[in-house]
């Protein structure tokens, strides 16, 4: 297992990229956030803690290893967040950071393309860019292909 991602059995402790996490049911929690508190909320609110745990994530992951390149950045967070069950990640960066990321989620453990399970799958990474790139990211076209289970969209700079 990669040292990204540490599960430790004897504590009962899954430590993905230094945090503690636990396994939990998103699709039943976005549901419920989202009856709890209405759609546009819970993206909100769910929006605010991905934005700033991928920006957390990404400035701790440059601080152990300030000489990484953007490559190798990306598939750090890209193993990380597979290996806790969010789905298969396919991300393109292209060259400059005003152009536009696409990125792909296969098998997506959310399919909503609104509520909290929309931010919930694509803000972290918004977060990510920012620190990453230096400036601030939005998500665009979220669009899910039932038939291929493949969630997608498109973080643009703002």
């Amino acid at each position: 297992m990669d040292e990204d991602v540490v599960w430790d059995k004897a504590r009962g402790e899954l430590r993905i990229l230094g945090q503690r996490h636990t396994a939990v049911d998103m699709q039943g929690f976005c549901e419920h956030l989202d009856l709890i508190v209405g759609p546009k909320i819970a993206e909100v609110v769910m929006n605010q803690h991905g934005l700033r745990q991928g920006k957390e994530d990404a400035a701790n992951a440059r601080q152990k290893n300030p000489n990484a390149t953007l490559p190798e950045l990306v598939d750090a967070f890209v193993n990380a967040v597979a290996l806790s069950g969010v789905g298969v990640m396919r991300i393109v960066v292209r060259d400059g950071s005003s152009s536009p990321i696409d990125l792909e989620i296969s098998n997506p453990c959310v399919k909503q393309m609104t509520g909290s399970a929309r931010s919930f799958l694509f803000s972290y990474w918004c977060g990510v860019f920012s620190t990453i790139l230096g400036k601030e990211f939005k998500i665009d076209d979220v669009s899910y292909d039932e038939k291929a289970n493949l969630m997608k969209c498109r973080i643009l700079p703002r």
